[in-house]
């Protein structure tokens, strides 16, 4: 079950607005619209050929005419008639026919339209949930993939001390392969939904929400279901023809029964001779032969086309009742379904608990058990939600039944489903917290000045914390170099030291790698030299720079470090876009100049994505260490920074980025941008 809320916020096209597109831009909605306007033009013809109708006509005759027994006159004649003619009989039952075909073709035509809006509707409906249970797939196997680059370390060292066979450790990494490729698929998936939202609203590249849906328990109600029966497309479209039938058959009775009065007014003008004129009034009539016979025909015609319409409404309407019962019986198998997955979910994280805590009892066969016991995990975890998904395609045949409006569905914050998005990532979190901390996590200090008052606030620090980078102002420098000033960061230096921090000086400018700015620098630098830092670290960043000034960044910054390090004994580290570092050469550059350590600006909060990004940067020159910056600034959205999440989850993020790249050569940890914003995050 889910509940909802009305305060979740608004990221995407919500599914009401999907919804409300897809009533005008699906080209079935269209082709519907357009059929409907043309039996709308159809009745509108056949109204206007109503009633009577005018007829003329005109003539030239050339006679001869006797004027007595041996006399006869020769003459040409020119004559013209205009009247009007009114049908009567079945002439007149023919126009009212051809109305009344016209009328119920137009009242089809609504109810086919509503048809294909309804049928539109339901398309984004399935097409956004199964978008919804593709979206949260992907997120159980990312989070299962998290764990390959770390897993395969752990693999080989196991198969090298000898406690792994090499089939068995290439058996192990096949899982990731089948996770993989079964995120692919998941991906593509999502693709073909998209594409399918794209074609029925006419969004060219849809941003979906992607949150579960709440139904109105009236959209489902039994009751409401059998009350709109008549207004099923089918049923509707059954009795409207049958309503216009016993119209029509009253136009049947006299068929062949052909008449017409008329009344008309003629001029004649004999070529040399006078005019003339006459006025007439004209009845015709014909029948067949066979009336009687046709007649009784006919009136057998009107009673099996009645009975055959009475039998298909029947037919309708059992059919409709038929879908209520298999719709609801549907979605009752589904809805129970997931309690039985729900407990082998449950199952399946006690089973990975056990193994976490049985993993260093039984070497090799006690990682493989863990591994094992986790892909268990993440197929539980796929289950829940392909249920999920099977039972909200059933909900939503439901829905498509109810005839009337029942009302909108709501945005949930979770529903059933949830706990399967949470129980991989908790279990990898809790194996995590359960080994102790690897220090490898360094904080942006800009506000030195601060913690050297309060040198107690550097035990508030996240566990794992080994280094923070400290800045100050000018005029603070400038008071360190004085004797009060350099006892008290001395004091604040070792208390650093016995918390197992190191203590390196920040200064940020990014004029300072211009020719003309650089001395600047250098100047400040002079006399801090003999300060009691344990490095030099520089952010100089080329996108602060004026753009006219950001193409010569490369070789001024190169200069500029290498000014520095003729300048100071502290160690020399560099923060930077991590776009620069991809540069040919350009890490073996910076080295050169004394650089020891690179710290790239990875500000991508998803810690599986920002390790793609940070692992080529890590085979830069040998004996360069590289570090990666993390942002969890408010100022950032959350693709960039991790501040919408809160100190937990952030902290869990870096570690499992951390984790990640902590195997490979040079990595010297992750650096949080910065300590100031995380104490305002939310715990």
């Amino acid at each position: 079950m889910a509940s909802a809320t009305p305060d979740l916020p608004n990221v995407g096209t919500s599914l009401a607005e999907l919804e409300n597109l897809a009533l005008v831009a699906a080209p079935s909605v269209q082709l519907a619209q357009a059929e409907q306007d043309v039996a709308a033009h159809r009745n509108s013809t056949a109204r206007a050929s109503q009633g009577a109708r005018v007829f003329g006509g005109t003539g030239f005759s050339t006679a001869r005419e006797a004027v007595t027994d041996t006399l006869s006159r020769d003459y040409q004649r020119f004559n013209a008639q205009l009247g009007v003619r009114w049908p009567l009989l079945g002439s007149r039952d023919a126009q009212l026919r051809s109305l009344r075909e016209a009328e119920l073709a137009v009242a089809q035509g609504q109810v086919r339209l509503r048809l294909a809006r309804q049928e539109a509707v339901q398309a984004v409906r399935r097409a956004y949930a199964r978008h919804l249970r593709n979206a949260q797939r992907v997120g159980i196997a990312q989070a299962f993939l998290g764990m390959r680059t770390q897993a395969g370390a752990q693999l080989e060292s196991r198969r090298a001390s000898g406690v792994l066979l090499e089939a068995e450790k290439l058996k192990l990494l096949g899982l990731f392969d089948m996770v993989q490729a079964s995120s692919d698929n998941q991906r593509a998936q999502q693709t073909l939904n998209l594409g399918e939202l794209a074609r029925l609203t006419n969004l060219p590249q849809p941003t979906i929400q992607t949150r579960p849906m709440i139904w109105p328990e009236s959209c489902l109600n039994t009751d409401t279901l059998r009350a709109g029966a008549d207004q099923h497309p089918p049923l509707a479209l059954t009795q409207l023809e049958l309503n216009t039938w016993d119209q029509i058959a009253a136009t049947l009775q006299r068929t062949g029964l052909e008449a017409s009065v008329s009344v008309a007014q003629g001029v004649t003008r004999d070529i040399g001779g006078p005019n003339g004129r006459n006025t007439s009034v004209g009845v015709d009539f014909s029948m067949p032969l066979q009336w009687r016979a046709q007649r009784d025909a006919t009136l057998g015609q009107i009673q099996s086309e009645r009975t055959r319409l009475e039998s298909l409404l029947h037919v309708r309407r059992s059919e409709y009742h038929a879908l209520v019962e298999q719709a609801q019986i549907q979605w009752r198998q589904r809805q129970n379904e997931m309690a039985a997955l729900q407990n082998r979910l449950q199952a399946a994280q006690e089973a990975s608990r056990i193994a976490s805590l049985r993993l260093e009892a039984f070497d090799g066969d006690g990682y493989a058990t863990l591994l094992n016991a986790r892909h268990e995990l993440y197929l539980a975890a796929v289950q829940v939600v392909d249920g999920a998904e099977r039972r909200d395609l059933a909900q939503l045949e439901l829905v498509g039944l109810v005839a009337t409006d029942c009302g909108p569905a709501s945005p949930a914050v979770q529903d059933d489903a949830s706990l399967a998005l949470t129980a991989l990532p908790r279990a990898i979190d809790t194996a995590a917290q359960a080994t102790p901390a690897s220090r490898t996590l360094g904080w942006y200090v800009w506000n030195g000045q601060a913690l050297l008052d309060h040198p107690a606030r550097m035990t508030t620090l996240p566990k794992g914390s080994e280094r923070i980078l400290i800045s100050f102002t000018a005029p603070q420098l400038q008071a360190l170099t004085r004797p009060a000033g350099q006892k008290r960061l001395v004091q604040l230096i070792a208390q650093a030291h016995a918390q197992g921090l190191r203590v390196e000086l920040l200064l940020g400018e990014a004029t300072w790698v211009l020719p003309g700015r650089r001395q600047a620098l250098l100047d400040l630098l002079a006399p801090l030299r003999n300060l009691a830092f344990d490095g030099l670290h520089l952010d100089l960043e080329r996108s602060q720079l004026p753009p006219a000034q950001q193409p010569s960044w490369d070789e001024a910054v190169v200069d500029t470090l290498r000014a520095v390090r003729a300048a100071i004994d502290w160690p020399l580290a560099l923060t930077t876009h991590y776009r620069e570092l991809q540069a040919p050469d350009f890490a073996r550059r910076i080295q050169d100049t004394g650089v020891t350590e690179l710290v790239a600006m990875v500000y991508v909060s998803n810690p599986v994505r920002a390790a793609e990004i940070a692992r080529p940067l890590l085979q830069g020159p040998p004996g360069l260490r590289l570090a990666v910056a993390q942002s969890i600034e408010r100022s950032l959205p959350p693709d960039e920074s991790n501040y919408l999440l809160g100190q937990t989850q952030a902290l869990r993020r870096w570690h499992q980025l951390s984790q990640a790249l902590k195997t490979l050569p040079g990595f010297s940890g992750i650096v949080v941008q910065s300590w100031d914003e995380f104490k305002k995050a939310r715990p």
